[in-house]
């Protein structure tokens, strides 16, 4: 039979470097070995009580489509939530609720581009923006942050060079995933000023906002333009209230338009889930003030011990992140994925093995990671202790093939 060609939308949509090894954890599980996972932005912590407590009292008798834009109490508690906790304003009509931040992503991929248009990214960047992208048609152009300068923002004038005729938006994601790295006041400042020069979109990831550690504090883009039209946030509630599963987010804009015309996209979908929804708009009405600081304390004790741990395995080369709960790390091998490969397939340490995220799927430019991995400090400190015992034993092994 003559082949049916696929599109080249579909070939080319990468794959997820954070699942792509996953059918070799499910084996070793298998097998009988404890696999340990570094590799995906899971949290362990439990979910708030308030979410449940939600769930219980839906009490309808059907579960019926809500609106596109969102559920109308939820808008209004997220809208509540973000001006007490940031001490900003916004209002519940500035909110669409889409299916996680990855819908609200691959929203505005939409809106704000033609296929064939560009958002400049920077590189190392999150993995999926690169699938949203081939999605939405849109080419995503990196432009590339250094390990040795802690993967702080390029300079302005590497970032004008990518700006073309074809260019429309800049996407910054602070607290960032995959490098942990925060962008300061001063860098949000210059990029917005890059957008205003340009004429172009400012699109702030925030899905890791309240992560940030030392001296840091929760710093929105709306802090510093909370009116402009230019500026549109994306935000979720799945790592920030483990709730991953629930698949709650939103785009946040002050742009009538960019509403609008998003909305026409989100009502092709129908609606994002109504029970969800409903357990989320009670959650942020009713959860206690100390819950994200107590989250919060606990994500800097897993960093700190994923630091220390890693920065005492010889020719291991790690920067410290500020932020969310992921560090990207330079290991001493060739291959990393081919070592998080060995890790999962031919390898146990008291019948455990961990998983890793081989980091060139993070980067547009693949050979800046090939000898780096992504580590997501989501277990507990005494699990991420034995994690790193096992992958130093690994690497022992890998190295004396």
């Amino acid at each position: 039979m003559t082949n049916i060609n696929l599109s080249d939308r579909a070939r080319n949509t990468p794959p997820s470097p954070i699942r792509k090894l996953a059918h070799l954890a499910a084996k070793a599980k298998k097998s009988g070995i404890h696999v340990y996972h570094l590799n995906i932005g899971q949290p362990d912590i439990e979910s708030p009580r308030e979410f449940f407590e939600g769930l219980r009292l839906y009490q309808q008798k059907v579960v019926a489509y809500e609106q596109s834009q969102g559920n109308e109490n939820l808008c209004i508690a997220w809208s509540k939530y973000i001006n007490k906790t940031l001490q900003i304003h916004t209002a519940p009509e500035q909110f669409l609720i889409t299916m996680g931040a990855s819908e609200a992503l691959v929203f505005l991929f939409m809106t704000c581009c033609d296929p064939g248009d560009e958002i400049i990214i920077f590189d190392p960047t999150y993995a999926n923006y690169l699938g949203f992208a081939s999605i939405a048609g849109v080419q995503l152009v990196p432009v590339l942050s250094d390990m040795k300068n802690n993967f702080a923002l390029p300079a302005r004038s590497e970032i004008e060079k990518k700006i073309t005729n074809r260019t429309r938006a800049i996407l910054v994601c602070s607290p960032n995933n995959p490098t942990g790295t925060v962008c300061s006041r001063e860098e949000l400042r210059f990029l917005f000023d890059l957008c205003e020069e340009h004429n172009l979109f400012l699109i702030s990831d925030e899905t890791y906002r309240e992560f940030v550690y030392d001296d840091h504090k929760p710093l929105s883009i709306l802090h510093l333009e909370p009116n402009s039209k230019r500026v549109i946030v994306v935000d979720s509630l799945s790592k920030r209230f483990s709730l991953c599963g629930a698949r709650i987010g939103c785009l946040l804009t002050c742009n009538e338009e960019v509403i609008a015309a998003t909305l026409k996209i989100a009502q092709a979908r129908l609606a994002a889930p109504t029970i969800d929804q409903f357990a989320a708009a009670h959650m942020l009405e009713h959860i206690q003030e100390d819950y994200l600081e107590g989250v919060r304390s606990e994500f800097l004790l897993r960093r700190n011990a994923l630091y220390d741990a890693l920065k005492e395995i010889p020719d291991v080369v790690i920067h410290k992140p500020q932020g969310a709960f992921y560090t990207v790390v330079q290991l001493p091998v060739n291959n990393a994925e081919d070592f998080a490969s060995f890790l999962l397939s031919q390898f146990s340490y008291k019948k455990t093995t961990t998983f890793i995220a081989p980091a060139a799927g993070f980067y547009m430019q693949n050979s800046q990671g090939i000898q780096k991995a992504r580590f997501a400090y989501v277990l507990n400190k005494g699990d991420i202790e034995l994690a790193i015992e096992a992958l130093a034993v690994g690497l022992k092994q890998y190295k004396g093939q």
